[in-house]
């Protein structure tokens, strides 16, 4: 048994949606089945309801209102980060605030975005037999830290003027989630992204534990085949 932490800046609404796709996807009988996935925030006074939208965007299961009615935001800790086998976050400052927090988290800590591309990346590693399948999390969590030194960094864009101050500039970072609560239309693409990737990075991770690599990234939609299964 071990722990993913889901890091954003106020543990409302991108790392609960985070949080709930997770546990859908390692639920089961599967080798992932035991892990328990936590949320938490680096900019919040605690005991916060997870926001309206993010809530509406779990859908109307049982599962998806026991959730949103129970949840309620807390502060990160040094224990969390220290005790927690992989780490994600919603945006790049979240990652490094968390290995401020406790620097020996960082080959664990990982954009949500970054690990779903380092996961891909594993997973063709895997599957041409140059590096082993991990059976385990923390297995295929070292695994990802030694991927991400293999490929080039991807650099967000650089604040060169005043005219690139626009609503749109967060999702410009190919690793980051926005937030985009001070918009209608960014906030509802948020918790829709960050339900997505997570949701499909959930099951590129059970695939990948259970052996059935050659499977992994045949369809664009993977997320959607483990969510109506």
């Amino acid at each position: 048994m071990g722990t993913v932490l889901i890091v954003d800046g106020s543990d409302v609404c991108r790392a609960p949606i985070m949080e709930f796709a997770l546990q859908k996807q390692f639920a089961g009988e599967g080798p992932l089945a035991e892990q328990t996935v936590i949320s938490r925030g680096l900019e919040t006074p605690g005991q916060n309801l997870i926001c309206d939208l993010a809530a509406g965007r779990l859908g109307a299961s049982m599962r998806a209102a026991t959730f949103s009615v129970s949840h309620r935001s807390r502060s990160l800790t040094v224990e969390d980060a220290e005790q927690a086998d992989l780490i994600l976050t919603a945006e790049r400052v979240h990652r490094s605030a968390v290995v401020r927090t406790s620097p020996i988290a960082r080959g664990r800590t990982f954009t949500l975005k970054e690990a779903l591309v380092l996961t891909s990346v594993l997973t063709d590693e895997v599957r041409t037999g140059r590096s082993p399948r991990p059976t385990s999390l923390v297995e295929t969590v070292a695994l990802l830290d030694e991927v991400r030194g293999s490929i080039p960094l991807i650099e967000p864009p650089m604040h060169t003027s005043v005219f690139h101050r626009d609503r749109a500039l967060p999702s410009a970072d190919p690793l980051a989630l926005v937030d985009g609560h001070e918009d209608a239309a960014l906030h509802r693409h948020a918790t829709d992204e960050a339900y997505q990737v997570a949701l499909t990075l959930g099951s590129r991770l059970v695939d990948l534990t259970e052996d059935h690599v050659a499977r992994i990234g045949s369809t664009p939609n993977d997320w959607w085949w483990r969510q109506h299964a």
